[in-house]
């Protein structure tokens, strides 16, 4: 009776157990787009992501059967949390039942596939697909470990790359990739001019790269945001007094597409990732360190299927080890910080020890959690490209993300990535407690509190 029944999950969830990837999807499904390419190629035999069930993968249909419809991937998620239409839980019961009413087409084969539904605007909607933030929680919650983002990653890459449909805002974000190599459209030559004034080392060559412990890959984010810069030259005096060597790319350090990528953009992404690719590796590059956890997710994540095998630290990871080896001292200069730990460094990458190892030193007193922390954090709501895109259904993800603060009584809101702070300190900034809450990095923090001993520290 169990297959008719409501406790089919009973019979499914060991085999679902059994082929969970063990982590939420830190890396979005590759493209082949060599057909793309092919002038001879077929125009209506290309298939870029999913557009309906006969595209999805078995493990899709597999755990659409499986889902217990606990809730859990509810409770945490940026999207339901603010009065958006998203939840696993939803998106599987919809898709459970689909799969029940076109069991004879799918079975059937063949060109009878062809008429199959669209599954975006048919069994979820635009809004759906489009508000989640691939912050992983769901996944990370889920009981038997189900997996939601590597099918909302298909179903992007369709609605972009053959149906031309996505959010209006994304259009300026995708123009400004392929013109300037940056989400803000800033002219590219002015992306290492953060850095005027500190004499930083510039690396133009394979014998420059091969005279410094770290390339420092700065990002978009540091390099032509206000706040990122801040960060950027806060980590700069931190490797600096810890006698760190590294270099910058300055003006000809080449993007990520991170954001791009997961906005469903695979063709601009994978030109962005071959130009950098040919870059680090031409120039012999064989460690980063970077501020930006997406990047650094990226780059330690999705970059081995183009060729770029690195090693990839977070900073927070850096200023750890540097703490442990005594190259830096610090004197603890703050009270009550509160710590928000980023999706990409934290539930993607399982990195949530380094950021408390380090601001442990920082703070007079205990470091404050927010109530969800660490794998149960509620993101920002900048990931998966909605740092571009206008909230327009329910409350905003980033105030509602303070509000759970605010009973710790915070002085200081620590973050350890720039789209973070962003998102917090605009979201203190809509609550008028910008000027009694400060949002600052883990290395703002650390560069504060530090004991100078070097004259160019």
């Amino acid at each position: 009776l169990m297959p008719l029944g409501e406790h089919f999950h009973i019979v499914t969830a060991l085999p679902a157990l059994f082929f969970r990837r063990g982590r939420p999807a830190n890396a979005v499904p590759t493209v082949d787009l060599s057909p793309l390419l092919d002038d001879a190629a077929d125009a209506s035999e290309l298939k870029v992501g999913a557009r309906s069930v006969a595209d999805l993968v078995w493990k899709d249909a597999l755990d659409a059967f499986t889902c217990t419809e606990c809730g859990r991937c509810k409770d945490a998620c940026p999207a339901f949390q603010t009065g958006k239409p998203l939840s696993m839980k939803s998106v599987n019961d919809s898709l459970k039942h689909h799969l029940l009413e076109q069991r004879k087409t799918i079975l059937a084969g063949g060109a009878a596939q062809a008429d199959l539904p669209a599954l975006v605007g048919e069994v979820i909607s635009d809004d759906t697909l489009w508000s989640c933030t691939t912050c992983g929680y769901c996944e990370a919650a889920c009981p038997i470990e189900l997996e939601l983002l590597p099918k909302f990653y298909r179903l992007r890459q369709h609605r972009v790359m053959m149906d031309g449909e996505f959010p209006t805002e994304l259009k300026n974000v995708f123009d400004a990739y392929e013109v300037q190599s940056n989400p803000w459209g800033l002219p590219a030559d002015t992306r290492g001019d953060w850095a005027r004034g500190l004499d930083l080392p510039l690396i133009r060559n394979a014998a420059d790269m091969a005279g410094v412990e770290w390339l420092f890959y700065v990002g978009s984010a540091q390099s032509f945001d206000q706040n990122g810069q801040r960060i950027a030259r806060a980590f700069v005096e931190i490797l600096r007094e810890a006698g760190v060597r590294f270099g910058i790319l300055g003006a000809q350090e080449p993007t990520t597409g991170e954001c791009v990528r997961r906005a469903g953009n695979e063709m601009l992404f994978q030109q962005l990732a071959t130009t950098l690719v040919e870059s680090f590796n031409g120039l012999g590059t064989t460690r980063i360190v970077t501020c930006d956890p997406h990047a650094f997710n990226s780059l330690r994540n999705e970059y081995p299927a183009f060729g770029g095998h690195w090693e990839v630290l977070h900073h927070t990871q850096l200023i750890a080890r540097l703490l442990a080896e005594r190259r830096i001292e610090v004197q603890p200069t703050h009270e009550r910080v509160l710590l928000h730990d980023p999706c990409y460094l934290g539930r993607h990458n399982g990195e949530f020890d380094a950021p408390r190892a380090v601001l442990g030193r920082v703070t007079r007193d205990a470091l404050l959690e927010f109530p969800l922390h660490r794998e149960k954090s509620m993101c920002c709501g900048a990931g998966g490209a909605r740092m571009w895109m206008e909230e327009h259904i329910g409350t905003r993800i980033n105030v509602t993300r303070v509000e759970q603060g605010l009973p710790q009584r915070p002085n200081v809101i620590a973050t350890a990535c720039p789209y973070c702070s962003v998102m917090l300190g605009d979201g203190l900034k809509s609550k008028n407690l910008n000027e009694t809450i400060a949002t600052r990095d883990v290395a703002e923090l650390v560069a504060a509190a530090m004991v100078r001993t070097r004259v160019n520290g």
